[in-house]
């Protein structure tokens, strides 16, 4: 359509088969254009200096850089771009870290298309965006600090596969010996270790392993 302005779109995941199908759906939008794709957090930040996109479609897990950190610059660089994280998680943690690096909305990827295209628009128009369960998570924690209620730390349970990580960990093993170990890839590891490190609420190798112990997660023999 001739005289349209259209929404210079940059899509940022890991998976070249999500990437390829965003680009798609965005493809029969007549005012939203996909001006490039980033495989990872660093990546993005690149791209988006190169391409000068309006706004960025942004995973939060992704390799190199995590897409929160990677919003962060991006919304905070010279010129600032909007950021709209597009993700599977729906972690309040999450939730809380996205808002904090300043992104402009947060939906999931499970949502309808429509819901997407709504998304794009409203932060094209400086609003912000959430899926509605989303909104609830938001609404529901903004309650509980209302009431005075201090935010429960709650550890959600480990699947077996991180239970089995856990303890390859603790016994000291590399992110390529357990790979070799459990046969999966490094990047496998390296992402249920992430998974592991947010569910229990700590942020290094020695504070997982004594928060393991201390709960009888794991057990380290004499």
């Amino acid at each position: 359509m001739a005289g349209v302005m259209k929404i210079r779109v940059l899509i940022a995941d890991d998976h070249h088969l999500v990437r390829a199908g965003i680009a798609a759906l965005l493809a029969n939008q007549p005012d939203i254009e996909v001006v490039g794709e980033a495989a990872d957090g660093l990546q993005a930040i690149e791209k988006v200096k190169l391409l000068k996109p309006d706004i960025v479609l942004m995973d939060i897990n992704m390799p190199l850089m995590n897409g929160i950190e990677a919003a962060h610059r991006i919304v905070h660089g010279e010129p600032p771009v909007k950021v709209l994280i597009l993700t599977q998680y729906e972690h309040e943690e999450y939730v809380r870290r996205v808002i904090q690096s300043g992104a402009s909305g947060y939906i999931l990827k499970n949502s309808l298309t429509g819901d997407l295209m709504l998304a794009i628009h409203a932060v094209q128009m400086n609003e912000k965006f959430f899926t509605p369960s989303i909104s609830s998570l938001i609404v529901q924690t903004f309650v509980k600090q209302t009431l005075g209620e201090a935010p429960q730390k709650t550890t959600r349970e480990l699947t077996h596969r991180e239970m089995e990580i856990l303890q390859l960990i603790a016994e000291g093993n590399t992110n390529q010996q357990i790979a070799e170990k459990l046969f999966i890839s490094v990047r496998t590891v390296e992402f249920h270790r992430a998974n592991i490190l947010d569910k229990v609420g700590v942020h290094d190798v020695a504070g997982l392993v004594k928060y393991a112990i201390q709960k009888k997660i794991i057990r380290i023999d004499e």
